[in-house]
């Protein structure tokens, strides 16, 4: 799969602040399967005031745009932070549906992307998470998962 120079970028700050993050979404179902579209890459970023802070800096750095916008608001459950444009648009998640960072921080699987150490969300907490959200691309994405046990 090829690397997308911007995500690295992104993986490398939050990297260097020291943030708890996880990728989830297709780009955690690809490290498991194989390739396949997506519009964004979705990251899930622990919504606690320390991480936030840490989150916070690295995005900074990055160049997102937090005009309007503190770092406690990276600790609201419901807030998606949109970074960048379709294909290439990174969504900062502070929840996933019927998970539980800290519960599904212990069972993260690291791997790199690119030369970046990164951290999916595991397989079994990936599954549950596309069970409840139930889209037709999700339920697809479940039989790609089950089929490579």
């Amino acid at each position: 799969m090829p690397v997308n120079p911007d995500y690295e970028e992104l993986f490398a700050k939050l990297n260097a602040h020291r943030c708890k993050y996880l990728v989830v979404g297709a780009y955690a179902v690809m490290h498991y399967t194989e390739p396949r579209f997506t519009k964004d890459l979705d990251v899930w970023v622990e919504p606690s005031p320390r991480n936030a802070n840490r989150v916070w800096s690295a995005l900074l750095e990055y160049g997102a745009p937090l005009v309007g916008m503190s770092p406690s608001d990276l600790c609201k459950t419901e807030m998606v932070l949109q970074v960048g444009e379709v294909p290439n648009r990174v969504d900062i998640m502070m929840a996933v549906s019927g998970l539980r960072f800290s519960v599904a921080w212990r069972s993260r699987v690291r791997s790199r992307y690119g030369r970046t150490r990164i951290s999916i969300l595991g397989k079994r907490d990936l599954i549950r998470s596309k069970r409840r959200t139930g889209r037709p691309q999700d339920r697809l994405d479940i039989q790609n998962l089950q089929a490579r046990r």
